[in-house]
């Protein structure tokens, strides 16, 4: 049996990623708290985690299942998961004048060691209206969808 990194082996399949591109119309899904707009932006699409992976795995002892339940997936733009969500991620890079695998690497670092302690290492401000986005989505999607269910691992 071949080892894996608990993040690698946590993380959605492709066909939950392609569901989950469907469910959301390959649009960002962001609200902004302040103002209740939707981003909807269809370039660079990301399916992210609300519960963080590492976080979830480490931290709250979640399951494959629950770390990639559909109502823990929501598809942002590239833009507002790292400007709203990961900034940290911005951050590392502008330090290291660029975006790079081992900049990537440094800040997942980071996020490991504060998963184990429970720190959240994203802004989790905007966690329940992304929650909350998901579940509506998904409920909406199985409800006009019922011959393309979830898929399983």
């Amino acid at each position: 049996m071949s080892k894996r990194s608990p993040s690698r082996y946590l993380r959605e399949t492709p066909e939950q990623r392609e569901w989950i591109l469907r469910r959301d119309n390959s649009e960002c899904q962001f609200i902004d708290i302040d103002t209740g707009e939707k981003c909807r932006s269809k370039s660079h699409i990301e399916v992210h985690h609300i519960s963080p992976v590492v976080f979830s795995y480490e931290f709250l002892k979640w399951t494959p299942e629950q770390v990639n339940d559909p109502e823990n997936l929501i598809c942002l733009c590239r833009n507002c998961h790292q400007r709203n969500i990961h900034p940290d991620f911005g951050i590392v890079a502008r330090k290291q004048y660029r975006y790079t695998k081992i900049t990537y690497n440094l800040a997942a670092k980071r996020h490991k060691v504060l998963a184990k302690k429970g720190v959240p290492y994203w802004q989790p401000q905007w966690d329940d209206i992304l929650k909350m986005t998901a579940r509506i989505r998904t409920f909406e999607y199985k409800r006009a969808h019922p011959d393309d269910p979830y898929p399983e691992r």
